[in-house]
């Protein structure tokens, strides 16, 4: 078997690369005498035909502040075209001038309504750029010297169907697992990629592409910089080249060896189910509930509760095995539902009342008015809640002494709603990495019968405090425990005691060493010196993982303001 070792002094640099993350969006061109138009990577220009026979090439304007970095240029009848990702080439989106100043000034109105930073916003706005470049010049932009409470999250879609399919967990173009891309050699131009989980139900899953496998090669292609999201990305079947980790016990270490090929299935419109697993551990008089949730959502979008009635079935399960600790693994959950949260913190907390405040609302002075005269001063109040919003379906009441919780610096939004809001009531003992630091929550505004504008917002419209007035953790929460389950690329599957960070928790709770194998006693070229979190954080926050909206209020607030 053909052994890829890779020696220590190879420098590594993880790069964030979750599924999903080439261009799902397919760009509107019929606009005016545009008849289609498409971006050159690698001159930096578009081509644009139109219905008369002609083309004509426009430079592009690069945009390198956005990750993935964009491109735009100005058409000669005053339209626009552009690309959300300049590093790929393809399908550009088009837009006539006229259609642009519709779309613009839409924005600029929603804005003004609902923006959490309304009084912020520019008075004279520049209505000629694209409606997505737009956006981002009237925000409250977060910088972290000069306005460090800035907005760093809102964000805008040319397909608010696209919008809420992301909200609900659904992609277009799913290859069946998250994953990891690690840089495989000094210089950073090429990659190979390490499976995070694969998801359930996916042909990825079913064909054993398994948490802790790597992928060398896509369709017999490397995996660089500028393909990888063409590679991870598109329809039909794609070729994996798999590596696994071997132990050479007269080295006493783990080399990576080639497992060969696996081809596996891409899906359209796969929609995640975010209730990954949940078992109970027995250690001496405890009994332990472990509960890996990867995001927030009540269903996948078909207001079908789905989601919320499995979690509630799995929480129901641990209350009648009697448990009597906790560990919930967000290590990977980015956010979410604001309802799932209240629901799933309103089955942990310690000595429940739906009369004791789980988080208090924060809205500009437009929308707080609304709020107030339609329900009294104490609208903005979150409550513990002990049925499921909207249904009958009841909570159950743990009724937890402690909560431990696993993190990682994608432990965002509505994850950190939960451990903020649980504070106040009980222990709450974070183990991993500090933790995101998203304090504020969205809304959806979008027009669902206008044919000239199919555009969907995300701003941010409102931040949220505990019960005790605490929202100060744009930072993140520090771990009480700091582990790095990334130190040496060496992972295992979620619930085996092995796992660094349920190993802690499981041992904390039982006094009991229970981590037999230790990244100590494994031996193997990377560390966690070699991740480079930061590019990682910012290439699935692209992907619009990190995000908590307001389904509790947001409808209201769009009807009592349209009122």
């Amino acid at each position: 078997m053909k052994q890829l070792f890779f020696i220590f002094s190879i420098i590594t640099t993880l790069i964030i690369g979750f599924s999903s993350c080439d261009p799902k969006d397919t760009p509107d061109t019929d606009q005016e005498n545009v008849v289609s138009a498409t971006y050159n990577a690698t001159n930096q220009s578009f081509t644009v035909k139109y219905n008369n026979g002609s083309e004509k090439i426009y430079p592009a304007i690069i945009d390198n502040t956005t990750n993935p970095p964009t491109a735009s240029a100005i058409l000669e009848n005053g339209g626009s075209v552009w690309t959300n990702n300049a590093t790929v080439t393809g399908a550009a989106f088009t837009a006539t001038k006229k259609n642009i100043n519709y779309v613009n000034e839409w924005i600029y109105d929603e804005m003004s309504v609902y923006y959490l930073w309304n009084n912020k916003i520019p008075s004279k706005p520049n209505y000629s750029l694209n409606p997505r470049n737009f956006f981002r010049s009237i925000l409250y932009t977060f910088h972290p010297t000069t306005n460090p409470d800035g907005d760093r999250f809102s964000w805008i879609q040319e397909s608010y169907v696209d919008l809420l399919d992301n909200l609900s967990g659904i992609s277009s173009a799913e290859i069946g697992f998250e994953y990891i891309f690690i840089k495989a050699d000094q210089a950073g131009s090429k990659y190979f990629a390490l499976v995070l989980y694969p998801k359930a139900g996916t042909d990825a899953e079913a064909k054993g592409i398994n948490r802790g496998r790597f992928i060398m090669q896509v369709d017999g292609k490397d995996i660089t910089p500028k393909n990888y999201s063409s590679l991870f990305g598109g329809s039909g079947t794609k070729r994996l080249h798999m590596a696994d980790w071997t132990y050479h016990p007269d080295e006493k270490s783990y080399y990576l060896e080639d497992s060969g090929e696996e081809s596996i299935q891409m899906h359209s419109k796969f929609a995640e189910n975010p209730v990954y697993l949940d078992k109970v551990y027995t250690l001496g008089d405890k009994k332990i509930g472990y509960l890996v949730y990867n995001f927030f959502a009540r269903d996948k979008g078909d207001d079908s509760n789905d989601y919320d009635k499995l979690l509630i079935s799995k929480l129901n399960n641990f209350q009648s095995q009697g448990i009597n600790e906790m560990v919930l693994d967000l290590r990977y959950n980015s956010g979410g539902a604001v309802s799932s949260a209240i629901a799933l913190a309103s089955a942990l907390v310690k000595d429940r009342s739906i009369k004791n405040i789980l988080v208090t609302a924060e809205y500009n002075s437009i929308v707080h008015k609304e709020l107030q005269k339609e329900h009294g001063a104490d609208y903005n109040k979150n409550y513990f809640i002990d049925k499921i919003m909207d249904t009958s379906i009841p909570i159950p009441s743990l009724n937890l002494p402690r909560l431990f919780v696993l993190t990682s610096g994608w432990t965002a939004s509505a994850s950190e709603f939960v451990i903020n809001g649980l504070k106040p009531y009980m222990e709450v003992i974070l183990i991993g990495e500090t933790t995101y630091g998203k304090n504020v929550g969205s809304i959806s505004l979008y027009e669902k019968n206008d044919p000239q504008n199919k555009w969907g917002m995300q701003p941010i419209v409102v931040k949220y405090y505990n019960s005790k007035g605490e929202s100060d953790f744009t930072a993140g929460f520090n771990p009480n425990y700091k582990i790095d389950e990334l130190e040496i690329l060496f992972l295992f599957d979620f619930g085996d005691t092995n796992d660094p960070l349920l190993g802690e928790a499981l041992s904390i709770i039982s006094g009991q060493k229970l981590l037999s194998t230790r990244a100590s006693t494994i031996s193997t070229p990377f560390r966690s010196s070699h991740v480079d979190k930061q590019v990682s954080i910012k290439l699935r926050d692209k992907r619009q993982r990190f995000e908590m909206y307001d389904d509790v209020r947001g409808e209201e607030i769009k009807n009592l303001i349209k009122k």
